[in-house]
């Protein structure tokens, strides 16, 4: 017997009540038999689940539904496409066509270029490549994302990406609060630098901190464009027993702390990762400035 709802929840940032489980109920029955997509789209539309640019938030849609199915509120379809395992997914490199991995590179490149990697070629290369070369491998980011190819004249020197910042990170939100962010605020203007990969066989002095630096020049009038919100703050975690986190520090990100370890599964937390340094990095020249008087602030107070 499925469960009745008689208070409130909140799944993927959205508030859930008794009404809105109703409308998901109704799509479920009425549209079953097209599948998980339908249902998840026509939940949006009767829900008004938009993002800011006006496209319906749908994968966030479908992660709530698996996420209610779980709970044992509804009884979604099965998945129309079966969903490909990693062996599969990654069986083969991707035809590079006018793209080079390059065997060696020593000296800086002439030109960085950042080619958006979203729904095309460029997207399966940027995936083989993650998932070759980058100790996180690839996996779906379920949210906001941009993925780039870093490539000198069609030589790919890596790949990088900006996605939704963690849900729940105390050491930013503080610090962020005492800017003026609000809780909506640091879910919508702050993105998170997911990934980021220099290819093994380039080597190159500085040239990490060097793309860092473009990169986030590029990301925030690609988000603007793309996701109609010009984000104010990057943030990113670096593994202690892999990275000193040299290169962000050369690029002036700030280290604000380091995580608890815990892994977001489903509605829980799990205490199964290894802590992460913290780093911050003011996108306009306003918010470096006043993010960098925060942390002296509380420096001073600190030593005190």
């Amino acid at each position: 017997m499925k469960p009745e709802i008689t208070t409130s929840f909140t799944l993927r940032g959205r508030k859930f009540t008794a009404s809105s489980i109703g409308v998901v109920k109704s799509c479920v029955k009425k549209y079953y038999k097209f599948g998980r997509t339908r249902i998840s789209k026509e939940v949006c539309k009767r829900l008004d689940w938009k993002q800011p640019n006006g496209w319906l938030k749908d994968r966030a849609c479908r992660d709530a539904l698996v996420q209610l199915e779980k709970m044992g509120v509804i009884k979604l379809p099965e998945p129309k496409v079966k969903r490909k395992t990693k062996k599969e997914n990654n069986a083969q490199e991707p035809k590079l066509g006018k793209y080079i991995i390059p065997s060696e590179v020593t000296e800086i490149p002439v030109s960085i270029d950042f080619v958006l990697a979203k729904g095309n070629k460029e997207e399966q290369i940027w995936n083989y490549l993650v998932e070759q070369y980058h100790y996180l491998g690839h996996k779906v980011i379920v949210g906001r994302t941009l993925k780039y190819l870093i490539v000198s004249e069609n030589v790919i020197l890596g790949a990088i990406a900006y996605s939704s910042p963690a849900w729940n990170l105390s050491p930013r939100n503080q610090i962020l609060q005492k800017l003026g962010f609000t809780r909506e605020d640091i879910l919508n203007k702050v993105i998170n630098n997911s990934r980021f990969l220099i290819l093994p066989t380039v080597k190159v002095k500085n040239l990490a901190s060097k793309i860092l630096s473009l990169s986030t020049v590029k990301v925030v009038s690609d988000w603007a464009w793309y996701y109609s919100i010009t984000p104010l703050v990057a943030e990113t975690f670096v593994q202690p027993s892999r990275y000193l986190g040299t290169s962000y520090k050369a690029a002036n990100w700030q280290e604000i702390g380091i995580t608890k370890g815990y892994a977001k599964s489903g509605m829980s937390y799990r205490n199964s990762q290894e802590p992460k340094k913290i780093y911050l990095y003011g996108l306009s020249n306003e918010v470096r400035s006043m993010l960098m008087k925060v942390l002296s602030s509380r420096s001073e107070m600190e030593q005190q």
